[in-house]
């Protein structure tokens, strides 16, 4: 009598810790598909969200107030006087710095990482304060042409939400843009993150 009691009460110890188990791991699944949505929502309700024609997000931005989102990341940013710091999880990441003539973007030592000149009928790109081998980026009568040193590099075609590159399709916009700023998605050089904070603050500068 005294065996079947113990292995009564094993039975009940045994069944009460895996009830316990299995609510334990429901509960953790619930969390890793919330944050699952979460990261997801992070690239909607964006101004601009931009995708490679193979359809991969590669970033996107609001306008105002600015928002960047790129490699997963969000940038908020904080007003100063001729300035804007970027933010990411509470770090300041990026600076831009705005000049009557145009901008820079620096790393969040202030090490310059592009200068940007903005001229009546064309812009100048260059990752040095000399704005020497600078991309030279100018509108014509229905293409974009970005040069370095006289020499075309790439010729840009804004197809109602595509952007076509060398006759090639390369990024697909969630809204039109007619700014010929937009061609900066197509210089190779210029890294995707850094790229969006200039596209933006041209956007809103021009």
């Amino acid at each position: 009598m005294r065996n079947t009691y113990i292995i009564f009460i094993l039975s009940l110890f045994l069944w009460t810790s895996c009830k316990t188990n299995t609510k334990d791991t429901s509960s953790l699944n619930t969390t890793s598909t919330e944050v699952s949505s979460s990261n997801q929502t992070s690239n909607d309700n964006l101004d601009v969200s931009i995708k490679t024609s193979e359809g991969t997000f590669v970033g996107g931005f609001n306008l105002s107030p600015i928002k960047i989102v790129t490699n997963n990341v969000k940038y908020t940013y904080k007003n100063k006087p001729n300035k804007h710091k970027f933010y990411a999880n509470g770090q300041m990441k990026y600076e831009v710095k705005f000049k009557e003539s145009g901008l820079k973007l620096r790393d969040k030592n202030s090490n310059l990482l592009w200068k940007v000149k903005i001229y009546p009928d064309k812009i100048k790109i260059s990752n040095n304060e000399e704005n020497t081998n600078a991309f030279v980026i100018k509108s014509y009568e229905n293409k974009i042409k970005v040069k370095r040193n006289e020499e075309e590099l790439y010729k840009v075609k804004l197809n109602a939400n595509t952007i076509i590159v060398n006759e090639k399709a390369a990024y697909t916009l969630s809204s039109k843009q007619d700014n010929y700023a937009i061609a900066i998605l197509a210089i190779e050089e210029i890294p995707n993150d850094h790229k969006l904070f200039l596209i933006a603050e041209l956007l809103n500068k021009m």
